[in-house]
């Protein structure tokens, strides 16, 4: 089978290779459709020390099965968890699964999303329906803005500020609307014309150009937010806790490596307005069964999200496109025939 990998910055290759046995647990996967993500980008840019594969917002369908599985069957539509909890832990029987990251994984242990098969453990497998494996693609993004969502605790009536408007940004503006948002605002650069669009058509009642206007210099209509979600690097934590009102939450997921992880906010500020910083890390994976019906209700239009599908063999192209066109991309899926 053909399986994408990464090395040097932006160096791709598409191998041919074989498949093994599956253990008595394991799942063997035709993917179907797999969604690039920010993380992708990341490791394209920085390289890696060996060839490694990539993807990991998968959809498929079951295509073999070890003897011990019995929690899906050949022919079944699925989407992939990226890693699960361990359910025996101290963490996990205490009710804190989600802090649990020591269950199964499909991380780098052979091929991965850019390919024609996976095999994977099968506590990774959640069958589904009523949904196209591009969308079904998007289950495992929409789960992270889902846990971004929770973590700000978005209230009825709260005036949210959503700082970046990759995909996540975007999800995760449609649901702070849906969970009752006052007035919504968006922060991206003005060229990301499509993104912006779609913010709008989701819900956002003004645009920041941060190219344009600082965070903290915009004149919001009740001088601050209630709750602001960070989806961008972290040196963009300092100006969105600015913009907080008395008792202000900010919740964020973006990462960067070297200096830029590292951050300076005013912490006599942040302590007399009684803030909070909070980490969201959708880290086991989460909320996969609630994101299939998210998007089934239409209360995430997935296919609105899709802005780009590209083949296997245009893998190199595709994250070429999104790494350079931030003004028509939004989210790419390959797709499998």
């Amino acid at each position: 089978m053909k399986a994408a990998y990464i090395k040097a910055p932006f160096e791709f290759e598409l191998r041919e290779v074989e498949l093994r046995e599956l253990a008595a647990d394991e799942v063997l996967v035709k993917v179907k459709a797999c969604g690039i993500c920010g993380t992708d980008l990341t490791s394209a840019a920085v390289g890696a020390s060996d060839w490694e594969p990539v993807g990991h917002e998968i959809a498929g369908i079951v295509e073999k099965v070890g003897i011990r599985v019995e929690n899906t069957k050949i022919g079944d539509t699925v989407a992939l968890e990226t890693g699960t909890s361990c359910r025996t832990c101290d963490k996990c029987r205490n009710g804190r699964s989600d802090l649990c990251n020591k269950g199964p994984n499909f991380w780098l242990k052979g091929s991965m999303g850019f390919a024609e098969y996976i095999i994977v453990p099968m506590a990774c497998v959640v069958p589904y329906s009523g949904l196209s494996f591009e969308q079904a693609a998007l289950l495992e993004p929409l789960g992270v803005a889902l846990d971004l969502v929770y973590t700000a605790d978005v209230k009825l009536n709260d005036d949210v500020l959503i700082v970046g408007l990759g995909p996540i940004g975007l999800m995760a503006l449609r649901l702070a609307r849906a969970m009752g948002a006052r007035k919504i605002y968006a922060a991206a650069r003005s060229h990301s014309t499509r993104r912006i669009e779609l913010a709008k058509q989701w819900g956002a009642d003004e645009i920041i150009y941060t190219d344009q206007v600082s965070l903290e210099q915009y004149p919001y209509a009740d001088g601050g937010v209630d709750r602001v979600l960070v989806t961008a690097p972290p040196a963009a934590i300092p100006p969105a806790l600015r913009t907080l009102k008395v008792g202000g939450i900010a919740a964020f997921l973006g990462i960067e490596y070297g200096a830029g992880a590292s951050i300076i906010f005013d912490a006599n500020e942040f302590h007399f307005k009684k803030l909070q910083l909070r980490a969201s890390h959708a880290s086991p994976a989460l909320y996969f069964p609630r994101c299939v019906e998210l998007l089934r209700s239409g209360v995430i239009d997935g296919q609105a999200l899709i802005s780009h599908t590209f083949s296997l063999e245009q893998f190199p192209e595709a994250m070429g496109l999104l790494r350079a066109d931030k003004e028509s991309t939004v989210k790419m899926v390959m797709v499998n025939a």
